[in-house]
């Protein structure tokens, strides 16, 4: 809540544009399958997802210096969970975006 204060803030400044909170970012699309149901007088063809997309949420992103910026608020360096690890590293791989890591809220900008 602090952090989103502070950016809140540097946008009214004018030191950052376009801040949103909690985006998400599809890593991996869902996988769904077609299957065939039966009807009295005829087919028809309907769709079911098999497996979830895997997505990543963003605390906040904005544009600062015309670069795009995607902002993760954590405790400590030391502390990140396996899943925040393996889906920063797929945000860098697929999509070419790298996560800033905050860890006090009055961390510049």
């Amino acid at each position: 809540m602090q952090r989103w204060l502070i950016l809140k803030d540097a946008e009214t400044k004018g030191v950052i544009s376009d801040l949103q909170r909690q985006v998400k970012f599809e890593l991996i699309p869902a996988v769904t399958e077609e299957y065939v149901v039966h009807l009295k007088t005829k087919d028809k063809v309907k769709t079911r997802v098999v497996q979830r997309p895997i997505t990543y949420t963003a605390d906040a992103c904005y544009i600062k210096d015309g670069e795009f910026i995607v902002e993760d608020c954590k405790i400590s360096p030391k502390v990140k969970p396996d899943k925040y690890i393996l889906k920063s590293k797929m945000m860098f791989a697929l999509k070419g975006i790298r996560i800033k890591e905050v860890y006090k809220p009055t961390d510049p900008i």
